[in-house]
């Protein structure tokens, strides 16, 4: 058996050591590696045997609570080895090899790679890094070239070594060590790049760089520079450093390294261009292709500009005690801080859906049994905050074989600000077995076909059952309802759900792809030049639930304004007064049967109506008089509004038609795509306000439930219950429960909701180990360029007003004349306020999410996703917003 083997030879991790393999396999897959060749872990095997006793005498006198101790063992089991004889053979067999490959004036490295007897405890296995323990030696001539070798074999004694081994649990000696003989790279700049930020785990490329040879950047001997170039968006940010000091070769004694001055000229410039940046970029998507693992990879470019590859190993992430989590979408159903009750609540909504979900795209049950713990946590609650966990959405959706297909669509229609490294397991797993995952995939991909194309009727027959189901039941309370009743009829109402709300996330999973299609087409045909097209192409849609919330409110207003008896009433009034009045039917009948109509159909709207705690219209009818008697004084009427919006339509169309004119085809393709894409947002948009019904009779069951606690005194306020999670609550009537001192439950979380208020937490948060013995608070923001702020342009139009910063919309202010929403993220509650205004301005949210909706829906000019911007923007300040850009210009006052 070859005891020394190079490139033409097949390398393997228990010859060559991961180290030496995936140079290999870089070399054959064309990557600039120098040319090389590797002693195995058997030549080390062999040699050993000269040294094991001696070796073996002293590892059994480490004292390991004595850091002198182990110092001194490692030193001398450093000399016995320099003892080790090569035999005339051996050493005539390295000599003739580093011949064949190199002059003799070549310089080489010699690098060690530790091979543990179990493959998971080798170098640079994703279990064990090593990472800069094993030795390396520079600038090695060939007369050093065997001593090198010795004190690589050494360096598996070293003093890190075997600290290393003995907290791991690993046998002192259960290794071999490679050594590998390599062309020595003058780097004139070097770099250590990360194929995933290993800080926060999303896929963002982060790139380490400084002037001189690598052994300085990784060792971090000289200042380096910081680039990240985000893998949505593809932005490169950078932290340059003032690089005065390069490690680089001694050429005054020919070998060995040296400390020099960099010249002052280079100390605040780059290391990188762009274009560098993204060549490495690019190289590190192919080389974590090769392994399907995130990588830690050096290189260095030379003076002449040549790139080179010295290394990869997997980035190590300890994927068991990591969690990435993300409020980048969910805070437009959940903004802000919430209770114990909507939580619990949320996540048991959660699991039912996605679970359905998952059955209704083909997956077994079997498969989803074995995930119910995954599924069962879906999001998470930090600091009274509900939050998405990603690595459970990751995992869960990488089980499809289909995921990386329309990872990136639904990537960006969640508004998440990266993509995101969790355990490949899945997908990855199965493309290395063809055979297991050539069917699966096959399979998958029939049923997608087939749900595609039969999407519309499923959605029509789940808006024919949701109907029947619910229609009996819209509107009604429970306050005098058994308590257990009521609970029966809470799991037999949710077991229905559980088996036909999947279709909605089969919706939510073409939408993205049709978008991102469509927009791909922009993009190639030139047609996003105009950047407004797209979002205006989207408009003119008439069956749209939300909008008809709005519509049919603005005509209560119009019935308001054609009455004088009642014009004067909704002037002189409040509107819990005037409700008085509808309630004891002392206006017009018409009108109170109207708006009694109103609210049976639609009662289930309200401001952050998916919160548990906070009331519907249903339950405080008086919100809808205030809008009523907003639109009353704007004059505005249902018919200004659509046509508005038909004529956006209109002209954005004949903008196509102009560009192209003389391109049916593509004239063709995109009129199908976009009459998709409007039929799917209008499926997303409907059954979200069957979502709301949903939640509202939840919510009417709870609210039935804690009066008759607060009756009985088990509780000291009906409101008490929101601070009790459903199983709390559940438990106690039916008797699973764990607690009966409930109100003690209550007020220990009611302390909690009101601390939390207190605090602001970050967009994304990645947690390692115990959730809570992480830091969850939000890192602020630096400041943007002086009065510029950027975001993405949602629905296109240029307006000027006064910033009116809103965090509650409960507490919005009265005069909204002249007004541009600035806002966090907005629910659909935030409707009525929405069309108050100018311009909308929110800090999350995309292109498909709710605001932009409403912003195309209505014409108002709508930028989202700009971080910071309810502290970036002074409320009351006079500021321009580009609804196509994105650009925001604070104006001077």
């Amino acid at each position: 058996m070859k005891k020394i083997l190079t490139l033409n030879d097949r390398m393997s991790p228990q010859k060559t050591g991961g180290k030496f393999e995936k140079q290999q396999i870089m070399a054959e897959k064309g990557l600039p590696v120098p040319r090389f060749f590797c002693l195995t872990g058997a030549f080390y095997e062999q040699a050993y045997t000269q040294v094991k006793d001696k070796v073996q005498a002293e590892l059994d006198t480490i004292v390991f609570s004595d850091g002198q101790s182990i110092r001194a063992v490692s030193s001398h089991i450093s000399a016995i080895f320099k003892t080790v004889v090569f035999s005339a053979e051996q050493e005539n067999e390295i000599l003739a090899e580093f011949d064949s490959f190199f002059t003799k004036e070549t310089l080489v490295s010699v690098r060690s790679s530790m091979i543990g007897y179990r493959i998971e405890e080798s170098e640079d296995s994703a279990d064990n890094p090593f990472a800069g323990i094993s030795e390396s030696f520079l600038y090695v001539k060939r007369e050093g070239l065997l001593e090198a070798i010795r004190g690589c074999w050494a360096s598996g004694f070293s003093q890190e070594a075997i600290v290393y081994r003995h907290a791991q649990q690993m046998a002192l000696t259960g290794f071999a060590v490679a050594v590998g003989v390599q062309e020595m790279v003058f780097g004139q700049r070097s770099f250590v790049m990360f194929t995933c930020d290993p800080n926060t785990a999303s896929k963002d490329t982060v790139i380490i760089s400084g002037y001189g040879i690598g052994e300085g950047v990784v060792q971090e001997r000289v200042p380096v520079d910081h680039y990240f170039k985000n893998y949505a968006t593809g932005a490169i940010t950078r932290q340059i450093a003032q690089k005065t000091t390069k490690l680089t070769f001694d050429s005054e004694k020919g070998s060995g390294l040296t400390e020099k001055d960099v010249a002052r000229a280079y100390h605040s410039v780059a290391c990188l261009s762009d274009d560098e940046i993204e060549t490495l970029a690019r190289y590190g998507e192919k080389i974590e292709s090769f392994f399907n693992h995130p990588q830690d990879i050096e290189g260095a470019f030379t003076e002449d500009g040549k790139l080179y590859f010295l290394q990869s190993r997997p980035v190590a992430l300890d994927y068991s005690r990591q969690r990435v989590w993300t409020n980048a979408n969910v805070t437009e159903s959940f903004p802000g801080v919430t209770t114990a009750l909507t939580y619990s609540f949320s996540r048991f909504f959660y699991r039912q859906i996605f679970y359905d979900g998952y059955r209704q795209m083909g997956w077994a049950r079997k498969l989803l049994h074995d995930h119910q713990a995954v599924l069962d946590r879906m999001i998470g609650f930090i600091r009274g905050r509900i939050y998405y966990s990603l690595t459970s959405f990751y995992h869960l959706h990488s089980l499809n074989p289909l995921f990386p297909l329309f990872r990136g669509y639904w990537e960006k229609m969640m508004g998440f600000p990266s993509s995101y490294q969790t355990k490949p397991e899945g997908i990855l797993a199965k493309i290395r077995q063809r055979a297991v995952f050539a069917p699966e995939a096959a399979w998958a991909a029939s049923i997608i076909i087939y749900r595609y194309f039969t999407h519309q009727k499923a959605m029509e027959n789940f808006y024919t059952w949701w109907e029947k189901l619910f229609g009996p039941l819209r509107g009604k309370t429970y306050e005098n309802e058994d308590m257990l009743k009521s609970v029966d009829l809470f799991h037999k109402l949710w077991r229905q759900v559980g088996n036909n709300w999947g279709i909605t996330l089969t919706n939510d999973t073409f939408l993205p792809m049709a978008y991102g299609i469509t927009e791909a087409l922009f993009k190639k045909w030139k047609l996003d030049k105009d950047p407004a097209l797209l979002s205006d192409l989207l408009c003119g849609d008439e069956k749209i639930t939300s909008v008809d919330i709005i519509l049919n409110s603005v005509r209560l207003a119009e019935k308001v304004n054609s009455d004088k008896t009642l014009k004067k009433v909704f002037l002189n009034n409040n509107a819990r007064a005037i409700w008085d009045k509808i309630e004891k039917n002392e206006l017009n009948k018409a009108f109170c049967d109207a708006v009694r109509r109103y609210l049976h159909l639609y009662g289930d709207r309200g401001l952050q109506e998916l919160k548990m705690e906070q009331p519907n219209m249903r339950h405080a009818p008086w919100e809808l008089i205030k809008m009523v008697q907003g639109y009353a004084k704007s004059a505005v009427t249902a018919a200004s509004l659509q046509v508005k919006e038909k004529d956006v339509r209109r002209k954005a169309e004949q903008r196509l038609y102009k560009a192209l004119r003389f391109r049916p085809v593509r004239r063709f393709i995109l009129n199908r795509l976009l009459n998709r894409v409007r039929i799917l947002i209008r499926n997303r948009e409907n059954s979200r306000y069957n979502r709301s019904e949903l939640f509202g009779f939840s919510k009417n069951i709870f609210r039935g439930i804690g009066e008759q606690l607060a009756a009985k005194k088990i509780l000291s306020s009906p409101v008490d219950i929101m601070h009790l999670s459903m199983d709390d609550i559940f438990g106690y009537i039916d008797g699973t429960g764990v607690t009966e001192n409930l109100q003690a439950l209550a007020n220990i979380r009611k302390k909690e909701h009101e601390d939390n208020k207190s605090v602001e937490t970050s967009v994304q948060i990645t947690t390692l180990g115990p959730v809570r013995d992480n830091t969850l608070t939000a890192v602020c923001l630096q400041d943007d360029a002086p009065g510029v702020l950027k975001g993405m342009g949602s629905s296109t139009g240029r307006v000027s007003g006064i910033a009116r910063v809103i965090l509650d919309p409960t507490s919005a202010p009265e005069d909204t004349e002249n007004m541009i929403l600035v806002a966090r993220e907005t629910d659909p509650g935030w409707l009525f306020l929405m069309l108050a205004a100018k311009g909308l301005v929110v800090e999350r949210g995309s292109m498909l999410s709710h605001t932009a909706i409403t912003g195309r829906k209505f014409g108002i000019p709508t930028i989202v996703s700009l971080p910071g911007a309810t502290t970036k923007i002074p409320d009351g300040a006079n500021i321009e917003i580009d609804g196509a850009s994105g650009v925001v210009c604070l104006l001077d006052n």
